[in-house]
């Protein structure tokens, strides 16, 4: 089996303070479900997990 290639997550700079406890959240982007890059990141996503469920020999008889 082919090693898979996972589209690319990209990590952004966001950080939040609690109660001066600094919290890194670099994948704080995907929480905008409506936004273009998170879009574009499903779409990605769901292209790469239905190519791999398509390729199971048996998924028909499932």
């Amino acid at each position: 089996m082919e090693k898979i290639q996972y589209p690319p997550s990209p990590r952004g700079q966001h950080v939040d303070n609690y109660h001066g406890e600094i919290v890194s959240d670099p994948y704080r982007w995907l929480e905008d479900p409506q936004s273009a890059d998170t879009q574009a990141w499903i779409q990605a996503q769901n292209a790469l997990t239905f190519e791999f469920l398509e390729s199971i020999p048996e998924r028909s008889q499932i």
